[in-house]
Formats: structure tokens, C-alpha cells, sequence
């Protein structure tokens, strides 16, 4: 840890930006490496000091002491996995040394299996080669401690595991983000018996392979899920057929994710709102100003999907014909659909009413029949699979809050929530003689477009007065965010899942220090912040806090934004090293460094 004085000084010399990553844990120390060199360089290593100097090399806080990272645009995830992968097959490769990539237990690292009888050769060439001045090194378990790679010691101190963990650090061009062993690279090794290499760990598909038969070569997606930001072809690396097969509980079929935004400070869209709002019978919070407030929550949204889930295929935009300044529309996996598309029925336009706009959402062209529906206020908070939302077979999962729907019957008393979801418990009654009473969680919602069609087919005057309710209304149904979960259910199509998940109120008088705890950890899979509070007064401090939290918690532009003043722009072309090894043949938009 920094002397206490130090991290005082630290408060002081960074931005007041930068003090929310501070209070978490000073993770932004590298957004300003130079001034603290002058203050820190005699506490640093001699090591450390050296490894500053290294080209492309940034000094970051990371897991509680000042480390070397190497600054890698595009950051996400996957690329970390890709890079460490390719970096160690690359070398054992170059050096003619038997070896084939493995489908561990783990979800965020890799494993490359070696025969025992060669771990001499593969530790010299790795621990040799100019790789080694950044790798870290570290035995099987995972409080090992990191070991730097090109030291012979630290291969001595390793050399009674049968599996070791090989990574390098690597940050964002602003020093916030960094990712290490969570995303290793494990390297196995197989005995030789009878004939047969034997796995010295569990894995998913083999644990004994014939010796003798010859490696296949496969796309390195295969063994780290889709890599972000890679255009063409990846990169291949050895295994063996019986790592190439699809396994019963994968989900092979594609998944799509749908948003529905509005832009509620457009003066064309203000004055249609004007218009519809005729009538003055609405709830307050049917056509509160808060629900219709834009904090660009939808860009960083969009961040998270780019980082932690780039499996998904396709990206649609559902708006009332409003699209981002800052958005792609360009770009192949993002598809903006405006509501005339989409609408059955012309006549319900326009809508203000997010419902309205749900229940047409399996009409839009090209979806696919699994899909996430996101609000541009849920997030990603770290890597997910498809099998966290659907199951192989296409069964779909759903999220039950322990939060409960009120037993009284609707009143228009009742936000326009409860009674969207009152009125999803008179279909289900009705119908399948079952009573909802769990309310469902903010999350991204895994849905069938054969199920929202059969809905709207099964009853179609209450889904016509749903589509036909301008703003939020006491007849309708809230479909996407759980009728559709509950109908699913009775009909053995959607089963209860589980996920870790949180929800933020703006409001609330305590949500800046779960933000800092958001950051610290990154330890759920997804999290809603919402504004539930139409206050000018302290709309400002709302927007500063989240903007603060979400640049810091997604520093890394997606390809969806266009390049722009309001877009951080990343270093161009591949950060230059020293290292003799040519550079791996990928494309310039995800370049690593050998």
C-alpha cells in the first residue's frame, strides 16, 4: 500500500474526475503517471522503474501497489484472453514445441495442454523469449503469487505444479481499466501413459487424448468466445478434434439484443409529447419528465455489451425516428429501427409509452428468435455467456425479484408499473389458473419472438389496448419484462435463473458509495441505474455522478460511437515494443504485441 501521505498528495494532484476511482481504490493512477514518477520514483522498485521506461507501458494502481501495464486500445475481455492465448502458443509454435489448446472449466481464462516430457523446452522458450519482460507467472492455485516470467527463479519456485498461469497486464490508454490473471493463459501439463497424454486438471470435453495423433487448427474464438472488435478471420491455434466439438449444454443459436431509447430533449419529439398530452387523466409518473431523461446512459450501455458479451449478433435500436449524434449508424452489428417499422398498426402512433413500443418488438425485420431486451439504464458489469440467459435448447430464463406485486386489486392510485403488472396477473389467472406475486428484476430480459407472437395472437384486445396507449395506461400490459417470462413459464418455454445483479436509485442518499463499490469490485453481471426523481435542482449533481462513475467503469469506446470531440479517442496504430519477435498477423483493429 502507498504511504498515507502519499495517497493524500494523490487526492490533491488528480482531477476532480478522477477522485471517484480514488475513493475505490486509486485505479487511476495512471491518468497521471508523470507527476507521480517525481513523487514516487525512489518507492519503486528498481524493477518497476525500469519496466516504466519500456515503450507503450503505463504505471497503473492495480491490486493495492503501483504496476507495470501495457496501454492496449480496444481493451475488453476477450482481447485480454486472446493475447495472453496467442502470446503462448505463439512462442511454443516458433520453437517447434508440441502443445494444443484445451476447453477448461474456467469462463474467462484459457488453457494450453504441453507434454510433461517438454515443460523443460516450453519454460526455457518462454522465460527467453522478449515476451517475458511483462509476463507474470504464477502456479495453478489462485492465490499464487505473481512471479515475473523471465526470471529462472521463478520457474524454479513453479516447478512442482502441474499447471501454471501466465498473463500479461494490460490497461486502457487512460490507465483506469486494467485487466490481469483473471483472463490467464494456463498452461497444463499432460503425462504420457500407455500411450496416452493424461490431463493433470479436469476440463470440459477429454481428460486423456492419443499422444501420437496430429493436432487440428482452429479460429482462437473457439477457446475464448468471440473476440471484441476483431474484423475478418482470427487467428488459429493447434488442439485436438475432441476439443472442437459442440457440447449438449452450449448455445449454439444466434442471440440478438434489442434497446428502446428516446431522445427526450428533442424540441420535434417535445412538441409531439405536447400534443399527445391532451388528456390530463395520466399518473404523475406515467409522463414524469425523469422517465424520458437522456444522460447518454445508452453509449456506455453499449460499451457493455462491446466488452462483455461479443457473442451477440446483431444490435437493434428501437426509436421514435431519433438517432445519437454520436452513433455508427454505419456500423454492420447495429441496426436502428424507427417504431413506423415495426407498428402493426399505424394509427397507435406516436407512443410515449414504453409498453406500447415492447409489445411490437418481435415484429422488427431480421431479429433473431432468441433475443436480450435491454433499457439503455441496465449495463453489463463484467463478462457474461448466452447460457447465462437461455439454455441450449432454447428454453429461455427469467429473474424473479423477492420484491412482490401487491395483492389489492388496480387503482389508479397505483404507479403505472404495479398496474401493468396486476393486469399481467388477471391474463395469467385467467388462463393457466396460476396467480403471479413476484415482481421481475431490472435486467436484461431473454425473450422468444415466438411467445410475444403467440401473446398477441392469444389476446389481442388487451395487446391492441397496450399498443394503442399513448403514454403508460391503466390497461396495460407490461409484456416484454414479464408477461412474457410468466406466460413462457406455463407453457415449458422460460424457467427461473440466476444472476448477480443490482439496482441504483439516482435519488437515493447513499448511491455514490455503491457506486464506489461498483467499481471496486466489478463483481456483478448486470446493474440498472435509474432516475426515479424529476428534480431540477439536483439534476445536475445526478448527471454529474453518474457520468463520472460510467466513464471511469467503461472507459473503452465501442465500435458504435463515431469518432467525435465528445468521443475519448484511443492511440492510433499498435503500441510499439522492443521485443525481437515479429508481430502476430491480425487485423488493425484489435493489433497485440507479441
Amino acid at each position: 500500500m502507498l504511504p498515507h501521505t502519499v495517497r493524500h498528495l494523490l487526492v490533491r494532484l488528480l482531477p476532480a474526475r478522477n477522485r471517484l476511482i480514488l475513493q475505490h481504490g486509486l485505479s487511476g493512477l495512471g491518468t497521471t503517471s508523470r507527476v507521480l514518477r517525481k513523487h514516487l520514483s525512489v518507492r519503486l522498485s528498481k524493477r518497476l522503474r525500469r519496466d516504466a521506461h519500456r515503450p507503450g507501458v503505463k504505471l497503473v494502481w492495480y491490486a493495492r501497489g503501483v504496476r507495470a501495464a501495457e496501454v492496449t486500445e480496444g481493451l475488453t475481455p476477450s482481447v485480454a484472453r486472446a493475447t495472453n492465448l496467442l502470446r503462448v502458443t505463439d512462442v511454443l509454435e516458433r520453437h517447434g514445441i508440441p502443445h494444443f489448446c484445451v476447453r477448461g472449466t474456467s469462463v474467462t481464462m484459457t488453457a494450453v495442454a504441453v507434454p510433461a516430457g517438454e515443460r523443460q523446452r516450453a519454460e526455457r522458450a518462454l522465460r527467453v523469449s522478449g515476451l517475458a519482460a511483462g509476463a507474470l507467472l504464477a502456479g495453478g492455485g489462485a492465490g499464487g503469487k505473481p512471479l515475473h516470467a523471465d526470471q529462472r527463479a521463478s520457474w524454479a519456485q513453479t516447478s512442482e505444479e502441474t499447471i501454471l498461469r501466465i498473463w500479461w497486464l494490460l490497461t486502457d490508454p487512460g490507465g483506469q481499466w486494467t485487466l490481469g490473471p483473471n483472463h490467464a493463459c494456463v498452461i497444463e501439463y499432460w503425462t504420457e501413459d500407455d500411450g496416452l497424454l493424461l490431463a493433470p486438471v479436469p476440463n470440459l470435453t477429454a481428460t486423456a487424448v492419443v499422444a501420437a495423433e496430429n493436432p487440428v487448427r482452429v479460429p482462437v474464438s473457439h477457446f475464448t468466445g468471440p473476440v471484441s472488435g476483431l474484423v475478418g478471420a482470427a487467428p488459429q491455434v493447434a488442439t485436438r478434434s475432441e476439443f472442437t466439438l459442440s457440447l449438449p449444454d452450449e448455445v449454439t443459436f444466434p442471440v440478438d439484443a434489442v434497446y428502446t431509447w428516446v431522445d427526450g430533449a428533442d424540441p420535434e419529439w417535445i412538441r409531439r409529447r405536447a400534443t399527445a398530452l391532451g388528456r390530463t387523466d395520466y399518473h404523475e409518473q406515467a409522463i414524469s419528465a425523469a422517465r424520458f431523461t437522456s444522460r447518454d446512459e445508452l453509449r456506455y450501455s453499449l460499451r457493455s455489451l462491446h466488452q462483455f458479451a461479443p457473442w451477440l449478433r446483431t444490435i437493434y435500436l428501437v426509436t421514435d425516428g431519433q438517432v445519437p449524434a454520436w452513433l455508427h449508424t454505419d456500423h454492420p452489428g447495429l441496426k436502428v429501427v424507427p417504431h413506423s417499422e415495426i407498428f402493426s398498426d399505424a394509427s397507435a402512433l406516436p407512443t410515449f409509452n414504453s409498453h406500447a413500443i415492447e409489445s411490437q418488438l418481435h415484429h422488427i425485420p431480421g431479429l433473431s428468435d432468441h433475443f436480450l431486451y435491454f433499457n439503455d439504464d441496465v449495463f453489463l458489469g463484467r463478462s457474461v455467456t448466452p447460457e447465462e440467459f437461455f439454455h441450449a435448447n432454447g428454453l429461455s430464463k427469467y429473474f424473479p425479484s423477492n420484491s412482490l406485486v401487491p395483492m389489492t386489486p388496480a387503482s389508479a392510485e397505483d404507479p403505472p408499473s404495479e398496474i401493468a403488472a396486476k393486469n399481467n396477473r388477471v391474463v395469467i389467472a385467467g388462463t393457466f389458473d396460476r396467480v403471479l406475486t413476484r415482481k421481475m428484476k431490472h435486467v436484461p430480459h431473454s425473450l422468444r419472438r415466438d411467445i410475444l407472437q403467440e401473446i398477441e395472437d392469444r389476446y389481442p384486445a388487451e395487446h391492441r389496448q397496450t399498443q394503442h396507449s399513448h403514454f403508460r395506461s391503466p390497461t396495460d400490459l407490461s409484456i416484454t419484462s414479464s408477461l412474457h417470462h410468466y406466460y413462457g413459464q406455463q407453457t415449458s418455454r422460460s424457467v427461473p435463473g440466476r444472476i448477480r445483479y443490482t439496482y441504483l436509485d439516482l435519488a437515493a442518499p447513499n448511491t455514490g458509495r455503491h457506486l464506489n463499490r461498483l467499481l471496486a469490485r466489478r463483481d456483478y453481471h448486470t446493474f440498472c441505474i435509474n432516475d426515479t426523481v424529476d428534480d431540477p435542482d439536483t439534476a445536475e449533481a445526478r448527471t454529474a455522478m453518474l457520468r463520472t462513475f460510467l466513464d471511469t467503469y467503461f472507459p473503452v469506446p465501442s465500435p458504435y460511437e463515431r469518432p467525435g470531440p465528445d468521443t475519448p479517442q484511443l492511440a492510433h496504430g499498435p503500441v510499439e515494443t522492443a521485443r525481437p519477435e515479429p508481430a502476430l498477423d491480425l487485423p488493425n483493429s484489435v493489433k497485440w504485441n507479441p
